[in-house]
């Protein structure tokens, strides 16, 4: 299946003009079991001459559970990858053991806080940890996205802590490719 995915995006970015589209990259995450596989690179490579795709329209995701498993492998495909121009988030920040330790381990450009820390920021602790947390990370040079937010509340109150980017249900649900790209036009119509 991350075999059919890589190549379902890396088509998908040769066949659109992201730019026209308003998007400055696609995302794709990594399996466990891919970060761990020696040809990964390879495998990126071939993809990346295969559609004629620039590594900066990538941004390759590893989720925080991930780093539960890193090795030796993981470190060389992460650093191998970056040395081909791709870049990286850290996906799920707030789950499991979360470490600002695995954040400054890999050069990582984005961080993704998991919907959970979002979802405790109507209470007092659960918005001061949040906030600390968007701060700490911005302070390190971390772009931030987080995930999960749903209502206009959620998003007017990460908007006030300066978020750099907010991904959730309440401004789309997952679509099918040929909606997406619709939803994209439109949203862009006015810019």
């Amino acid at each position: 299946i991350g075999d059919a995915v890589l190549d379902q995006v890396f088509r998908f970015v040769s066949e659109h003009d992201l730019d026209a589209l308003g998007l400055s990259y696609i995302e794709i995450n990594l399996s466990v079991a891919q970060c761990m596989e020696r040809s990964l690179p390879e495998k990126i490579s071939a993809l990346q001459k295969k559609y004629g795709v620039d590594p900066g329209k990538i941004n390759l995701e590893i989720t925080e559970t991930n780093f539960e498993h890193i090795s030796e492998i993981m470190f060389e495909n992460v650093n191998e990858l970056i040395r081909m121009g791709y870049s990286f988030a850290l996906d799920d920040y707030g789950t499991g053991y979360s470490s600002i330790q695995r954040v400054i381990l890999l050069p990582l450009k984005l961080i993704k806080i998991d919907k959970s820390m979002l979802e405790e920021v109507s209470t007092a602790n659960g918005r001061m940890i949040l906030d600390y947390t968007m701060r700490m990370m911005q302070s390190i040079g971390k772009l931030l996205v987080v995930e999960g937010a749903e209502t206009v509340d959620e998003v007017e109150i990460l908007r006030s802590m300066n978020c750099d980017y907010i991904q959730g249900f309440y401004f789309s649900q997952p679509l099918p490719e040929e909606e997406f790209i619709r939803f994209l036009e439109e949203q862009n119509k006015d810019r």
